[in-house]
């Protein structure tokens, strides 16, 4: 291939990506509220904390599931129990230096994103291994590693549609495929937190509830600073509330009063145009609102 089809094809691909993730206009973006999510009405008790600091197994969908003679893919199998994180795709991911490190291409005895043809490379999401309760606070660290295309997303509470493990062996492989997270066999909440593919995505921050795409709320990113930085995302869903913070502000707020997704997994998702994404800091907290006290 040369170097002017690379180019086309790149320009193909991330046109086509900027049209079907829909741009917000800026109008519509809830204002930050220049403060964290208050947590004084919730008790939270701990349930994961992950820094990376370890080894622990990354498990590869492709090692459970298999291409029938007639192009479909099926699965045949279950992720192995001792593994700590599903990989969806056939890029790289790895844990080295305290950090989950995960890239469109595979990557090199260094860490380092192997050199491949764009076409080659490959969107990627990370499951860990845990079903997390309904109600959650979760936060990581996420580090873009200078990538400057691309877009990072975070799903939670995924399930089949109709309450199956996203594992079961009745719903078909996704292999990083987005239109099978949004609207395929399996339910969530998706917060587009990061995004360098146009102005507009790179301003936003946009959740969705799944299956159908729709996004039910949009605010500032406050991700598109240029330069190299490291930011710290929260997450809380408590009943039908949804608050996202970015590097301790507020920047949306939500409330699903179309019945809330409940209990599932948690994911990490970054498109095939970036450099590669560095993870660190996972926790997961349960919260239970407290009991209102207030006397009349």
């Amino acid at each position: 291939m040369t170097r002017s089809h690379f180019i086309n094809l790149r320009t193909i691909w991330i046109s086509a990506t900027i049209l079907s993730l829909g741009a917000t206009p800026h109008d519509t973006l809830q204002p930050p509220r220049n403060h964290a999510i208050d947590l004084s009405k919730y008790d939270l008790k701990p349930v994961y904390e992950n820094d990376f600091s370890q080894p622990q197994k990354i498990t590869r969908e492709e090692d459970f599931i298999e291409r029938m003679p007639n192009g479909e893919w099926r699965r045949n199998g279950r992720p192995a129990p001792d593994a700590e994180w599903i990989a969806e795709g056939w890029g790289g991911c790895i844990i080295r230096d305290g950090k989950l490190w995960v890239a469109p291409p595979a990557l090199d005895e260094n860490g380092q994103p192997k050199p491949v043809e764009f076409s080659h490379r490959s969107h990627m999401v990370v499951w860990n291994r845990q079903v997390f309760p309904s109600d959650f606070l979760m936060e990581f660290d996420m580090d873009p590693c200078g990538s400057t295309n691309g877009l990072a997303i975070v799903l939670f509470c995924a399930t089949g549609k109709n309450g199956e493990d996203l594992f079961d062996l009745s719903l078909p492989p996704r292999r990083a495929d987005y239109g099978s997270y949004h609207s395929g066999a399996i339910a969530n909440y998706t917060d587009a937190y990061w995004s360098r593919n146009n102005e507009m995505e790179r301003t936003s921050n946009r959740l969705r509830k799944n299956p159908g795409f729709n996004e039910v709320a949009a605010g500032q990113s406050l991700t598109g600073e240029s330069g190299e930085k490291v930011y710290h995302v929260r997450i809380l869903k408590c009943g039908a509330h949804i608050e996202v913070e970015i590097n301790r502000n507020v920047v949306l707020q939500w409330d699903d009063t179309d019945t809330p997704h409940g209990a599932g997994r948690i994911g990490l998702r970054s498109m095939a145009g970036v450099t590669k994404i560095a993870y660190d800091n996972f926790k997961v907290w349960q919260v239970t609102p407290k009991p209102n006290r207030s006397t009349k």
